[in-house]
């Protein structure tokens, strides 16, 4: 008995519903149907594969939120095709579904990266709040993703102003020092872009995923500081 549905990640292609899009891989039409019928009835956008190679094809060609994976799946195994959709996407979120509940085959899901795994007969309740938390956590990484890249837009030197030579200097400082572990010293009046300077340090080194975190000492008292 097919028993994993694949749940994947949010389309960002074409009209992504309010709920978020899902993606059912297995090979049983009655599982894919009750799923489908499930989610769509809380506003998920849902397609549906026979088999991981179907599944794959459709991951190829849009975006999803989530992925539901049977485990038993003919041919290739939800394990193999796990790995192909991590090969793929490897933040996408993959809740693996089977009837063969042991200890063994969660702890081998859960190792090799799903997000979660349910026994059959699911509790629907449970399924939907699993699928929610899922497709959130999704949600909240791409729109992390895309803030990141706009802040890097914003801030290297293509959008800084100033092609003088004193400026083009200034660039060529940021770039030897962004790479660089060293604590470093900006120097200007108020109003000159020191801030501005310092996110681009920040955003061209190899410290870009980590917080840029500005403390305004001149607001501190001296001994706080």
């Amino acid at each position: 008995m097919s028993e994993a549905a694949v749940i994947t990640r949010g389309a960002m292609n074409g009209n992504p519903s309010a709920a978020g899009s899902v993606l059912i891989i297995d090979d049983e039409a009655e599982i894919r149907e009750s799923l489908q019928t499930l989610l769509e009835m809380e506003g998920f956008e849902v397609e549906t594969a026979e088999s991981g190679e179907a599944g794959l094809v459709q991951m190829a060609e849009r975006t999803f939120d989530l992925v539901l994976l049977d485990l038993a799946l003919p041919g290739r195994d939800g394990m193999e095709i796990l790995s192909e959709i991590h090969a793929h996407d490897s933040r996408l979120p993959v809740i693996m579904i089977t009837a063969y509940g042991t200890v063994e085959n969660a702890v081998r899901a859960m190792q090799s990266g799903a997000a979660n795994f349910v026994q059959k007969p699911w509790d629907n309740e449970k399924l939907l709040a699993d699928v929610r938390s899922a497709v959130g956590r999704r949600k909240a990484e791409e729109e992390n993703v895309q803030l990141k890249r706009a802040l890097k837009q914003r801030y290297n030197f293509e959008n800084i102003v100033g092609k003088s030579e004193p400026m083009l200097k200034i660039f060529d400082l940021v770039g030897q020092v962004a790479n660089s572990r060293s604590t470093v010293l900006l120097q200007g009046e108020s109003g000159t872009g020191k801030e501005v300077i310092a996110k681009s340090i920040h955003l061209n080194s190899a410290r870009h995923d980590k917080p840029f975190v500005p403390v305004n000492t001149g607001s501190m008292p001296h001994d706080l500081l």
